[in-house]
């Protein structure tokens, strides 16, 4: 009869620790499943369609771009109507401000007007007073972006040497940020490595027979 008792008791307490695994291991899991959803953090109510100029600062110097459309005239060789055409929003092109006539590379541009249109934070790190701690006294990079006819100017300090991901400050705002490296990133090149270089083909050289 005791030995019965005790077997019974021993399946009781079976159940009741299998059952606080089972909680446990439920907990666990769905637990990832909370903080994988939380949403980034949008930092720009625009598209990059919509920028028209950007002006950043990185270093000493100031680097100035605006999109521009061209108007193009064409003239019937029949009737010598001249015809004038503006290019569209799609075939508009990208200038250095202060250098019209110079090339620069519109594929650099875009990338940078897809990290604005795109920017998004991280984490929200709310107000903090010590911007020097983050490198945000003396700013790292400034970027204005011109998108709808209103100026949009963020700050980006130093980079989280675990994470990897760069602290930012928004005008207007108190929050501080943190976005990827790579928004931080595109903004790497001075006015003369954003210029189009153009390699000129070289001739063979002719051989004596």
């Amino acid at each position: 009869m005791k030995q019965k008792r005790l077997l019974l008791f021993v399946l009781v307490g079976l159940v009741v620790v299998l059952g606080a695994g089972l909680a446990l291991v439920t907990h666990l899991v769905a637990e990832p499943e909370e903080t994988e959803n939380d949403p980034s953090i949008a930092l720009t109510d625009y598209a990059a369609a919509d920028i028209t100029a950007i002006q950043y600062t990185r270093g000493d110097e100031t680097v100035n771009l605006e999109r521009i459309t061209e108007t193009v005239e064409t003239t019937d060789e029949e009737t010598g109507e001249v015809t004038t055409e503006v290019t569209t929003e799609e075939e508009s092109r990208w200038i250095l401000t202060d250098r019209p006539d110079e090339t620069v590379e519109q594929t650099l541009i875009n990338s940078m007007t897809t990290a604005l249109g795109t920017l998004t934070a991280t984490r929200d790190l709310g107000e903090n007073e010590s911007l020097a701690q983050f490198g945000l006294d003396e700013p790292v990079l400034t970027v204005c972006a011109t998108a709808n006819g209103e100026e949009h100017i963020y700050y980006y300090g130093d980079t989280n040497e675990v994470t990897g991901e760069v602290y930012l400050m928004v005008e207007g705002e108190t929050s501080l940020y943190t976005v990827s490296y790579t928004s931080l990133n595109v903004f790497q090149y001075t006015a003369d490595e954003l210029i189009q270089v153009i390699t000129a083909e070289v001739e063979p050289k002719e051989t004596s027979e």
